[in-house]
């Protein structure tokens, strides 16, 4: 899983305020995972440790990614905690729903596979920091076409209508070369598991 942060990027979101104009402009998925993988100095209380001076040390950190798995799970982080206050972020992040291409995030470059995800699921967030709700997004392999999931209630969707402010965990699979993009779903002949599934009851 890689947790995707969306406020300004890449310093200001992590260690400091965030006006109301960085949180309410749109941005893009590529821009967040970038966020994330971009070297970053450690905050003075989180000074690194040498073993070999004994003293703590200015130092700064940065994540990778070496590999990919088939199924890849987007976290975006939408609660904001600080000292004083606490609140959700409603910024719409742009995602791809096909043809997510992670081929040149990966740091290892003896790969030469490339790297294409397409979205198959979703879960959004509706509501604050106290209470929300929550639904789910799923595309049927077989027939090709998204779902909305509230609760009990199932009903089909139109694919511009999948992204959404209040989109908050992305689910997505491998594309191999040789295989269409439409192939990424969810058979329909799971359907009747998933109307048991009271998505928005189990999730709270």
């Amino acid at each position: 899983m890689i947790p995707a942060t969306l406020k300004n990027l890449p310093e200001v979101c992590k260690y400091g305020h965030v006006s109301k104009k960085a949180r309410n402009e749109p941005l893009s998925l590529y821009t967040c995972l970038e966020a994330f993988l971009r070297e970053e100095p450690l905050v003075p209380e989180d000074m690194w440790y040498c073993p070999q001076c004994k003293e703590r040390r200015q130092a700064s950190k940065k994540l990778d990614l070496w590999r990919l798995p088939e199924v890849l799970v987007i976290h975006l982080k939408r609660f904001s905690y600080s000292r004083s206050m606490k609140h959700k972020l409603d910024t719409f992040v742009n995602f791809p729903i096909h043809d997510f291409d992670l081929t040149n995030y990966v740091a290892n470059k003896n790969s030469t596979r490339r790297q294409i995800y397409e979205l198959y699921a979703l879960i959004n967030h509706y509501g604050g920091m106290g209470s929300g709700h929550y639904t789910s997004h799923i595309k049927l392999l077989d027939e090709n076409r998204w779902y909305n999931f509230d609760d009990s209630h199932i009903s089909p969707i139109n694919e511009e209508e999948v992204k959404s402010a209040a989109a908050y965990v992305l689910f997505y699979r491998r594309v191999n070369n040789d295989r269409a993009s439409a192939s990424n779903g969810v058979y329909s002949t799971d359907i009747r598991r998933l109307q048991e599934v009271s998505v928005g009851k189990d999730l709270r």
